[in-house]
Protein backbone atom coordinates (compact mmCIF):
# COMPACT_ATOMS: atom_id res chain seq x y z
CA UNK A 1 0.00 0.00 0.00
CA UNK A 2 1.36 3.44 -0.90
CA UNK A 3 1.72 5.71 2.11
CA UNK A 4 0.70 9.32 1.53
CA UNK A 5 1.67 12.58 3.21
CA UNK A 6 -0.82 15.48 3.23
CA UNK A 7 0.80 18.92 3.20
CA UNK A 8 -1.29 22.07 2.69
CA UNK A 9 -3.88 20.11 0.73
CA UNK A 10 -1.25 18.49 -1.54
CA UNK A 11 -0.85 14.73 -1.49
CA UNK A 12 2.79 13.58 -1.74
CA UNK A 13 4.02 9.97 -1.88
CA UNK A 14 6.43 9.02 0.89
CA UNK A 15 9.73 7.44 -0.12
CA UNK A 16 9.47 3.71 0.46
CA UNK A 17 11.79 1.72 2.69
CA UNK A 18 13.34 -1.46 1.33
CA UNK A 19 14.91 -4.67 2.61
CA UNK A 20 18.31 -6.22 1.93
CA UNK A 21 19.23 -9.88 2.46
CA UNK A 22 22.32 -12.07 2.26
CA UNK A 23 21.71 -12.92 -1.40
CA UNK A 24 22.01 -9.21 -2.25
CA UNK A 25 25.64 -9.33 -1.10
CA UNK A 26 26.65 -12.67 -2.63
CA UNK A 27 27.81 -10.69 -5.68
CA UNK A 28 30.81 -9.64 -3.57
CA UNK A 29 32.34 -13.09 -3.20
CA UNK A 30 34.88 -13.72 -5.93
CA UNK A 31 34.93 -10.06 -6.97
CA UNK A 32 37.03 -7.01 -6.23
CA UNK A 33 34.98 -4.15 -4.81
CA UNK A 34 36.56 -1.17 -6.59
CA UNK A 35 35.70 2.28 -5.26
CA UNK A 36 36.31 5.90 -6.13
CA UNK A 37 36.10 7.82 -2.85
CA UNK A 38 35.38 11.53 -2.49
CA UNK A 39 36.40 12.70 0.99
CA UNK A 40 34.83 15.89 2.32
CA UNK A 41 37.25 18.82 2.43
CA UNK A 42 36.82 20.53 5.81
CA UNK A 43 38.62 23.66 4.57
CA UNK A 44 41.71 25.54 5.67
CA UNK A 45 40.40 28.04 8.20
CA UNK A 46 38.71 27.59 11.54
CA UNK A 47 35.54 29.18 10.16
CA UNK A 48 35.44 26.86 7.13
CA UNK A 49 35.92 23.82 9.33
CA UNK A 50 33.16 24.97 11.70
CA UNK A 51 30.76 25.51 8.79
CA UNK A 52 31.53 22.08 7.36
CA UNK A 53 30.89 20.42 10.71
CA UNK A 54 27.57 22.26 11.02
CA UNK A 55 26.54 21.05 7.55
CA UNK A 56 27.48 17.46 8.41
CA UNK A 57 25.66 17.68 11.74
CA UNK A 58 22.52 18.83 9.91
CA UNK A 59 22.70 15.65 7.78
CA UNK A 60 23.22 13.52 10.89
CA UNK A 61 20.17 15.08 12.58
CA UNK A 62 17.83 13.92 9.80
CA UNK A 63 16.56 10.61 11.14
CA UNK A 64 13.39 8.63 10.72
CA UNK A 65 11.32 7.82 7.62
CA UNK A 66 11.37 9.48 4.20
CA UNK A 67 14.39 11.76 4.64
CA UNK A 68 16.53 13.47 2.00
CA UNK A 69 20.26 13.84 2.63
CA UNK A 70 21.94 16.26 0.24
CA UNK A 71 25.73 15.85 -0.02
CA UNK A 72 26.03 18.16 -3.04
CA UNK A 73 26.55 21.31 -0.95
CA UNK A 74 29.85 20.02 0.51
CA UNK A 75 33.35 20.50 -0.87
CA UNK A 76 35.48 17.47 -1.72
CA UNK A 77 39.15 16.61 -1.99
CA UNK A 78 40.53 15.03 -5.19
CA UNK A 79 39.21 11.47 -5.41
CA UNK A 80 41.14 8.45 -4.23
CA UNK A 81 40.69 4.87 -5.37
CA UNK A 82 40.72 1.48 -3.67
CA UNK A 83 40.08 -2.12 -4.65
CA UNK A 84 39.10 -4.68 -1.98
CA UNK A 85 39.06 -8.35 -3.09
CA UNK A 86 36.40 -10.63 -1.57
CA UNK A 87 37.93 -14.09 -1.94
CA UNK A 88 35.94 -17.32 -1.79
CA UNK A 89 37.06 -19.33 1.25
CA UNK A 90 40.05 -21.57 0.57
CA UNK A 91 41.85 -23.37 3.39
CA UNK A 92 45.16 -22.61 1.71
CA UNK A 93 44.74 -18.87 2.40
CA UNK A 94 46.87 -17.44 5.25
CA UNK A 95 45.24 -18.20 8.61
CA UNK A 96 42.20 -19.86 7.00
CA UNK A 97 42.49 -23.01 9.12
CA UNK A 98 41.55 -20.97 12.21
CA UNK A 99 38.22 -19.92 10.65
CA UNK A 100 36.58 -23.05 9.14
CA UNK A 101 33.06 -21.55 9.40
CA UNK A 102 33.94 -18.76 6.95
CA UNK A 103 32.77 -18.70 3.34
CA UNK A 104 34.92 -15.76 2.22
CA UNK A 105 37.91 -13.61 3.14
CA UNK A 106 38.47 -9.90 2.60
CA UNK A 107 42.01 -8.95 1.67
CA UNK A 108 42.87 -5.55 3.18
CA UNK A 109 46.53 -4.66 2.83
CA UNK A 110 48.34 -7.68 4.26
CA UNK A 111 45.39 -8.79 6.45
CA UNK A 112 42.88 -11.51 5.59
CA UNK A 113 39.57 -10.95 7.40
CA UNK A 114 37.39 -14.08 7.49
CA UNK A 115 33.61 -14.07 7.50
CA UNK A 116 30.41 -15.60 6.23
CA UNK A 117 27.10 -14.47 4.80
CA UNK A 118 24.29 -16.30 6.62
CA UNK A 119 21.02 -16.10 4.63
CA UNK A 120 18.65 -15.84 7.62
CA UNK A 121 21.02 -14.17 10.04
CA UNK A 122 23.65 -11.67 8.92
CA UNK A 123 27.10 -10.85 7.61
CA UNK A 124 29.57 -12.04 10.26
CA UNK A 125 33.34 -11.86 10.70
CA UNK A 126 35.39 -14.15 12.93
CA UNK A 127 38.84 -12.57 13.04
CA UNK A 128 41.86 -11.79 10.90
CA UNK A 129 45.23 -13.15 9.89
CA UNK A 130 48.12 -10.73 9.29
CA UNK A 131 51.65 -11.95 8.71
CA UNK A 132 52.33 -14.84 11.09
CA UNK A 133 49.69 -13.86 13.67
CA UNK A 134 45.97 -14.50 13.93
CA UNK A 135 43.41 -12.40 15.81
CA UNK A 136 40.34 -14.38 16.86
CA UNK A 137 37.33 -12.47 18.18
CA UNK A 138 35.55 -13.57 21.39
CA UNK A 139 32.28 -13.60 19.42
CA UNK A 140 31.69 -13.42 15.69
CA UNK A 141 31.30 -9.82 14.64
CA UNK A 142 28.00 -8.81 12.91
CA UNK A 143 28.53 -6.12 10.27
CA UNK A 144 24.98 -6.45 8.92
CA UNK A 145 21.85 -8.13 10.31
CA UNK A 146 19.39 -9.72 7.87
CA UNK A 147 16.78 -8.96 6.85
CA UNK A 148 18.21 -5.44 6.86
CA UNK A 149 15.42 -2.86 6.92
CA UNK A 150 14.17 0.18 8.83
CA UNK A 151 14.07 -0.19 12.62
CA UNK A 152 16.26 -3.28 12.96
CA UNK A 153 19.03 -3.14 15.59
CA UNK A 154 21.76 -5.42 16.94
CA UNK A 155 24.84 -5.33 19.18
CA UNK A 156 28.22 -6.97 19.81
CA UNK A 157 29.40 -8.67 21.95
CA UNK A 158 26.63 -10.10 24.13
CA UNK A 159 28.69 -9.21 27.22
CA UNK A 160 30.90 -6.07 27.25
CA UNK A 161 34.42 -6.88 26.09
CA UNK A 162 37.51 -5.69 27.98
CA UNK A 163 40.19 -6.01 25.30
CA UNK A 164 39.75 -2.58 23.74
CA UNK A 165 43.04 -2.73 21.85
CA UNK A 166 41.91 -5.90 20.04
CA UNK A 167 38.55 -4.38 19.10
CA UNK A 168 40.12 -1.10 17.93
CA UNK A 169 42.63 -3.01 15.82
CA UNK A 170 39.94 -5.19 14.26
CA UNK A 171 37.56 -2.30 13.52
CA UNK A 172 40.38 -0.30 11.94
CA UNK A 173 41.27 -3.25 9.69
CA UNK A 174 37.64 -3.95 8.79
CA UNK A 175 36.54 -0.39 8.04
CA UNK A 176 39.82 1.13 6.88
CA UNK A 177 39.12 4.07 9.22
CA UNK A 178 42.21 4.87 11.29
CA UNK A 179 40.17 7.31 13.44
CA UNK A 180 39.08 4.36 15.60
CA UNK A 181 42.54 3.25 16.64
CA UNK A 182 43.66 6.89 16.93
CA UNK A 183 40.81 7.65 19.33
CA UNK A 184 41.73 4.60 21.39
CA UNK A 185 45.39 5.64 21.53
CA UNK A 186 44.48 9.22 22.43
CA UNK A 187 42.47 8.10 25.49
CA UNK A 188 44.45 4.92 26.32
CA UNK A 189 45.30 5.99 29.89
CA UNK A 190 41.62 6.61 30.68
CA UNK A 191 40.54 3.28 29.18
CA UNK A 192 42.67 0.89 31.26
CA UNK A 193 39.70 -0.52 33.24
CA UNK A 194 37.02 0.05 30.62
CA UNK A 195 34.72 -2.31 28.70
CA UNK A 196 33.16 -1.82 25.28
CA UNK A 197 30.08 -2.75 23.26
CA UNK A 198 29.10 -1.80 19.73
CA UNK A 199 25.51 -1.05 18.73
CA UNK A 200 23.95 -0.86 15.26
CA UNK A 201 20.57 0.55 14.29
CA UNK A 202 18.87 1.29 10.97
CA UNK A 203 17.61 4.66 12.16
CA UNK A 204 16.38 6.25 8.92
CA UNK A 205 15.60 5.72 5.24
CA UNK A 206 15.04 7.97 2.26
CA UNK A 207 17.03 9.54 -0.58
CA UNK A 208 20.77 10.13 -0.65
CA UNK A 209 21.75 12.93 -3.07
CA UNK A 210 25.42 13.14 -4.16
CA UNK A 211 27.27 14.83 -7.02
CA UNK A 212 27.23 11.37 -8.69
CA UNK A 213 23.43 10.99 -8.49
CA UNK A 214 20.59 10.07 -6.13
CA UNK A 215 19.84 6.72 -4.53
CA UNK A 216 17.22 5.30 -2.21
CA UNK A 217 19.04 4.32 0.98
CA UNK A 218 18.86 2.86 4.44
CA UNK A 219 20.97 4.62 7.07
CA UNK A 220 22.87 2.56 9.62
CA UNK A 221 24.06 4.18 12.84
CA UNK A 222 27.02 2.43 14.51
CA UNK A 223 27.97 3.40 18.07
CA UNK A 224 31.10 2.31 19.96
CA UNK A 225 30.16 2.65 23.64
CA UNK A 226 32.75 2.44 26.42
CA UNK A 227 31.90 1.98 30.10
CA UNK A 228 34.15 2.30 33.13
CA UNK A 229 36.29 5.16 31.80
CA UNK A 230 38.42 6.70 34.54
CA UNK A 231 36.76 9.86 35.85
CA UNK A 232 33.38 9.31 34.12
CA UNK A 233 30.41 7.79 35.88
CA UNK A 234 28.38 7.35 32.68
CA UNK A 235 29.20 5.32 29.54
CA UNK A 236 30.84 7.27 26.71
CA UNK A 237 29.99 6.92 23.03
CA UNK A 238 33.53 7.47 21.80
CA UNK A 239 32.86 6.85 18.10
CA UNK A 240 29.64 7.08 16.06
CA UNK A 241 29.32 6.68 12.31
CA UNK A 242 26.35 6.98 9.96
CA UNK A 243 26.47 4.85 6.82
CA UNK A 244 24.06 5.25 3.91
CA UNK A 245 23.66 1.87 2.17
CA UNK A 246 21.88 2.10 -1.17
CA UNK A 247 19.18 0.10 -2.91
CA UNK A 248 21.75 -0.58 -5.67
CA UNK A 249 22.50 -3.82 -3.82
CA UNK A 250 19.07 -5.17 -4.73
CA UNK A 251 20.03 -5.49 -8.40
CA UNK A 252 21.11 -9.04 -9.43
CA UNK A 253 24.26 -7.61 -11.04
CA UNK A 254 24.77 -4.04 -9.81
CA UNK A 255 26.59 -1.85 -12.29
CA UNK A 256 27.35 0.99 -9.89
CA UNK A 257 26.80 1.43 -6.15
CA UNK A 258 26.70 4.90 -4.57
CA UNK A 259 26.99 5.14 -0.79
CA UNK A 260 28.13 7.64 1.85
CA UNK A 261 29.35 7.85 5.43
CA UNK A 262 29.85 10.46 8.16
CA UNK A 263 32.06 9.65 11.15
CA UNK A 264 32.08 11.48 14.48
CA UNK A 265 34.50 11.25 17.38
CA UNK A 266 34.23 12.30 20.99
CA UNK A 267 35.42 15.71 22.12
CA UNK A 268 36.03 16.31 25.85
CA UNK A 269 36.44 19.90 26.96
CA UNK A 270 38.76 21.03 29.72
CA UNK A 271 37.24 22.21 32.97
CA UNK A 272 34.90 20.60 35.46
CA UNK A 273 32.53 19.06 34.78
CA UNK A 274 33.91 18.38 31.28
CA UNK A 275 31.62 18.94 28.31
CA UNK A 276 31.36 15.82 26.15
CA UNK A 277 30.21 16.18 22.56
CA UNK A 278 30.30 14.22 19.29
CA UNK A 279 32.14 16.15 16.56
CA UNK A 280 31.97 15.23 12.84
CA UNK A 281 35.53 14.15 12.02
CA UNK A 282 35.25 12.79 8.48
CA UNK A 283 32.81 12.12 5.65
CA UNK A 284 32.77 10.82 2.10
CA UNK A 285 30.64 9.46 -0.69
CA UNK A 286 31.83 6.60 -2.86
CA UNK A 287 31.06 5.14 -6.29
CA UNK A 288 31.82 1.41 -6.44
CA UNK A 289 31.85 -1.31 -9.10
CA UNK A 290 32.78 -5.01 -9.24
CA UNK A 291 35.62 -6.69 -11.08
CA UNK A 292 36.61 -10.37 -11.23
CA UNK A 293 39.35 -10.96 -8.67
CA UNK A 294 41.57 -12.87 -11.10
CA UNK A 295 41.63 -9.94 -13.51
CA UNK A 296 41.22 -7.09 -11.06
CA UNK A 297 43.98 -4.56 -11.60
CA UNK A 298 44.52 -2.08 -8.80
CA UNK A 299 42.72 1.11 -9.87
CA UNK A 300 44.93 3.85 -11.21
CA UNK A 301 46.56 5.69 -8.32
CA UNK A 302 46.58 9.48 -8.18
CA UNK A 303 49.49 11.05 -10.04
CA UNK A 304 50.76 12.23 -6.66
CA UNK A 305 50.92 9.56 -3.93
CA UNK A 306 50.80 10.64 -0.27
CA UNK A 307 51.64 8.05 2.40
CA UNK A 308 51.72 8.41 6.17
CA UNK A 309 52.25 10.00 8.55
CA UNK A 310 54.05 7.02 10.07
CA UNK A 311 54.26 6.08 12.88
CA UNK A 312 50.78 7.26 13.80
CA UNK A 313 50.07 7.60 16.71
CA UNK A 314 53.57 8.78 17.60
CA UNK A 315 55.28 9.22 20.97
CA UNK A 316 58.83 9.51 19.60
CA UNK A 317 58.74 13.23 18.83
CA UNK A 318 58.87 12.64 15.08
CA UNK A 319 56.79 11.05 12.34
CA UNK A 320 57.31 10.76 8.59
CA UNK A 321 55.34 11.69 5.46
CA UNK A 322 56.24 10.05 2.15
CA UNK A 323 55.47 11.78 -1.17
CA UNK A 324 55.87 10.30 -4.63
CA UNK A 325 55.85 12.95 -7.37
CA UNK A 326 55.62 12.24 -11.12
CA UNK A 327 57.20 15.64 -11.91
CA UNK A 328 59.01 18.41 -10.04
CA UNK A 329 56.44 20.43 -8.05
CA UNK A 330 56.18 22.96 -5.18
CA UNK A 331 55.31 21.32 -1.86
CA UNK A 332 54.06 22.80 1.42
CA UNK A 333 53.28 20.82 4.58
CA UNK A 334 51.27 22.59 7.29
CA UNK A 335 50.13 21.28 10.68
CA UNK A 336 46.93 22.49 12.39
CA UNK A 337 45.45 21.80 15.81
CA UNK A 338 41.71 21.17 16.22
CA UNK A 339 41.10 24.89 16.75
CA UNK A 340 42.25 25.49 13.18
CA UNK A 341 45.49 27.17 14.31
CA UNK A 342 48.66 26.48 12.32
CA UNK A 343 51.24 25.08 14.74
CA UNK A 344 54.05 24.13 12.35
CA UNK A 345 55.20 24.23 8.74
CA UNK A 346 57.59 21.26 8.42
CA UNK A 347 58.37 21.75 4.74
CA UNK A 348 58.17 24.50 2.11
CA UNK A 349 59.98 24.19 -1.19
CA UNK A 350 60.37 22.62 -4.64
CA UNK A 351 60.85 18.85 -4.88
CA UNK A 352 61.99 16.91 -7.96
CA UNK A 353 60.21 13.87 -9.39
CA UNK A 354 60.56 10.75 -7.26
CA UNK A 355 59.87 9.57 -3.71
CA UNK A 356 60.66 11.86 -0.77
CA UNK A 357 60.51 11.28 3.00
CA UNK A 358 59.57 14.44 4.90
CA UNK A 359 60.03 14.43 8.70
CA UNK A 360 57.42 16.07 10.92
CA UNK A 361 58.96 16.95 14.30
CA UNK A 362 56.31 16.95 17.06
CA UNK A 363 58.65 16.94 20.07
CA UNK A 364 57.27 20.12 21.67
CA UNK A 365 53.59 19.70 20.79
CA UNK A 366 50.95 18.94 23.43
CA UNK A 367 49.42 15.47 23.19
CA UNK A 368 46.31 15.33 21.02
CA UNK A 369 44.94 15.11 17.49
CA UNK A 370 46.44 17.24 14.69
CA UNK A 371 45.66 17.74 10.99
CA UNK A 372 48.47 17.52 8.42
CA UNK A 373 47.75 19.45 5.23
CA UNK A 374 49.97 18.49 2.30
CA UNK A 375 49.90 20.91 -0.65
CA UNK A 376 51.42 19.78 -3.96
CA UNK A 377 50.95 22.25 -6.77
CA UNK A 378 47.18 22.89 -6.96
CA UNK A 379 46.26 19.69 -5.10
CA UNK A 380 46.05 19.14 -1.37
CA UNK A 381 45.41 16.32 1.10
CA UNK A 382 44.61 16.24 4.81
CA UNK A 383 45.84 13.49 7.14
CA UNK A 384 45.19 13.03 10.85
CA UNK A 385 48.08 12.66 13.30
CA UNK A 386 47.82 11.61 16.95
CA UNK A 387 50.65 12.77 19.24
CA UNK A 388 51.08 10.92 22.53
CA UNK A 389 53.21 11.62 25.57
Amino acid sequence: MLTLLFVAGITLPLQAQFTLNADNFQVLIGKAYASTIYNVDFGDTQDEQAQTRLALQALIDKRGPSQTWDFTTLNYQPPTTSSVPYLAYDNSLPGAADFPDADHAILLGNAYIYGSLLPDDGNYYYGLAAGDSTLTLPERFPVLKFPLTDGISWQWPSMPATDLALIARFLTALTGDSTIIQTYEQYRELLQGATVQIFWEVDAYGTLVTPAGSRETLRIKRTVRVSGVTGFSQPLDIFISYFWISADWRQPNPVEIIQAEIATTISVSQGFPPLITQVPSGAYYAISTFRPVARAPVPDRPTVVVEGPYPNPTNTGQTMLTLTLPTAQPVVVRIYNLLGQEVAQPFVGQLPAGTHRLPVVSRNWPAGLYLCRIEVGLQHWTRRLVVMR
